[in-house]
């Protein structure tokens, strides 16, 4: 097992957890995780956690559904999917997950956005606001998005294809004027491999009945809520390993999982 890099030790004091200790005592500023990306593009898209498990640790995230099936939006305490087809659904406590993130969502700072901000302008805005400390948070925006651009991805069978290969068939939508909340996180470029660097955003509207991962959007009016991340527990589903040097993800593999 490779040993986890010391600079994202430092910044989110990383802890290997059991399985079993997925939901004991969920704390408040940390994050539980479920596998990382690394395995997620090593097609490591078998669930292993269930979503009542991650209920348990956290009441805010995002993740996706065994077999890679759509985008997992966590709110307040509810987990949607957004499938590639059929429409937005509630997800049962005994569904698996391969890949999820949460927190016990606290707000340490809120910042309103009186007008609307395009989309380089809001992550400019979440860069500029995202703790020195550790460089992780957890955000959370409620209110008017004039345009949204989302993704969802279909649910794949064995023999499991790249990952690539998946987000070239993926599913897009396009709205306009629609209320909601974005869920996400930002983490440190020390994370690489285990998470996302950068922000990781899903969006979900009032109505639960539109969602998806955000490739682009624009915000405003609305509320940025802002919780500072100080601490990851991170379980590892049998077969998967902590990632090395060599499996950080390349610029091509950030643009698929960001962009596609």
């Amino acid at each position: 097992m490779t040993a986890l890099d010391p600079a994202l030790i430092h910044a989110l004091n990383v802890r290997l957890v059991d399985h079993a200790e997925l939901g004991a005592s969920p704390a408040d500023h940390a994050v539980v995780q479920i596998s990382t990306i690394a395995a997620v593009l090593d097609r490591r898209y078998d669930g292993d956690a269930t979503i009542g498990e991650v209920l348990a640790a956290g009441d805010f995230g995002v993740g996706t559904l065994n077999g890679l099936d759509g985008e997992l939006i966590i709110v307040d305490g509810e987990a949607w999917q957004a499938p590639a087809e059929g429409p937005v659904r509630r997800v049962g406590d005994d569904e698996l997950t391969p890949f999820a993130v949460a927190t016990r969502f606290v707000t340490d700072e809120i910042v309103e956005i009186e007008s609307p901000l395009d989309h380089a302008a809001l992550i400019a805005l979440m860069e500029q606001h995202a703790p020195p400390a550790s460089g992780c948070d957890a955000v959370r925006i409620d209110g008017s998005f004039p345009a949204l651009h989302l993704r969802t991805v279909a649910p794949q069978t064995k023999p499991y294809p790249p990952f690539e290969q998946i987000i070239a068939n993926q599913t897009e939508w396009r709205y306009e004027n629609l209320r909601g909340t974005i869920v996400g996180f930002r983490f440190p470029h020390a994370a690489d491999s285990v998470e996302m660097a950068g922000h990781h955003l899903h969006f979900i509207s009032d109505d639960r009945t539109k969602a998806g991962h955000v490739l682009e959007c624009s915000a405003g009016p609305a509320t940025l809520r802002i919780e500072t991340v100080g601490a990851m527990r991170l379980e590892l589903p049998p077969g998967v390993e902590l990632p090395g040097p060599d499996d950080r993800p390349t610029e091509e593999h950030l643009r698929a999982i960001e962009g596609g």
